[in-house]
């Protein structure tokens, strides 16, 4: 009798430990075999970025940027989404405002060409398209703003990594009342490169 008192004592003390290790709040915690976790697989072909967001300061990379804007600053000037402010070194400074994004290797309008083509960047990325809402030109910009006399009303903007491993920015400037992209030219003026300081 004395052992199978035992025995039962062994039982109950068993299944309590087992009934303490399957508490709900546990139970709720403990992954089951039929969860399924996939990795991100999802990557940009070219690392790029929304200008403005990542990196403001640049330095212009050849002669045509070096001379009509110099070195350039470039700001969000409130909050994500909201106007973007272009410093440029020579004297310039457009205020702009994003209304479309679009994947690089589009017709622009240009005489045929991709939005790559025309500044000179990587189709495989996205290029940002924004309304001039105020170009302002200093007496000591040497060419005048980024259409020389004309003002300018549209900007194509990129930010990625070209094929050398360097953070790049380009810009293209229109001066048409056609906003790209377009049917008909959206007559461009000119395209500005610039690498990451």
């Amino acid at each position: 009798m004395r052992r199978v008192v035992l025995v039962l004592a062994i039982a109950l003390a068993a299944c309590a430990a087992g009934c303490q290790r399957h508490r709900p709040s546990e139970a709720a915690t403990t992954p089951h075999s039929e969860t399924i976790v996939q990795p991100e697989t999802r990557v940009d072909a070219v690392p790029q970025e929304e200008p403005a967001v990542a990196r403001s300061t640049w330095r212009a990379a050849n002669a045509v940027t070096r001379n009509v804007t110099g070195n350039l600053h470039v700001s969000i000037e409130h909050v994500r989404g909201g106007p973007i402010v272009f410093a440029f070194a020579t004297g310039v400074t457009v205020e702009a405002q994003a209304y479309q994004e679009l994947p690089a290797g589009q017709r622009s309008g240009v005489g045929g060409q991709s939005f790559a083509a025309v500044i000179g960047g990587d189709p495989r990325v996205d290029v940002y398209l924004y309304r001039v809402m105020q170009e302002t030109v200093t007496p000591s910009a040497p060419m005048g703003g980024l259409c020389g006399s004309d003002r300018t009303r549209f900007l194509a903007v990129s930010e990625f990594v070209d094929a050398t491993g360097r953070w790049v920015f380009k810009v293209a400037a229109f001066k048409g009342d056609r906003a790209p992209p377009s049917g008909q030219d959206p007559e461009l003026c000119n395209a500005f490169a610039f690498t990451a300081q």
